[in-house]
């Protein structure tokens, strides 16, 4: 997958856990931090949930603890 079809798929996931706030997941980049996204923890594991469904992909615990970005979270799934 590319950067670009990660980016879209990351917001629909957002938009899946969070669909009040479309606007703002229409800005995101794969540059945003996790923890900008300002999601609480059920909704950030949701939305890595919708992400290892859409892409097949299961990200281990101790790969998952390292990510701070969405570029992060996309280079795991453009590894797997």
């Amino acid at each position: 997958m590319t950067d670009a079809q990660i980016l879209e798929l990351v917001k629909k996931a957002l938009h899946d856990v969070e669909p009040e706030r479309t606007a703002d997941w229409a800005e995101v980049t794969l540059d945003r931090t996790i923890q900008s996204l300002e999601l609480d923890s059920i909704k950030t594991m949701e939305m890595v949930g919708f992400l290892e469904d859409h892409t097949d992909v299961v990200f281990e615990d101790d790969e998952l603890s390292r990510v701070q970005t969405l570029g992060d979270l996309a280079r795991l799934i453009q590894a797997a």
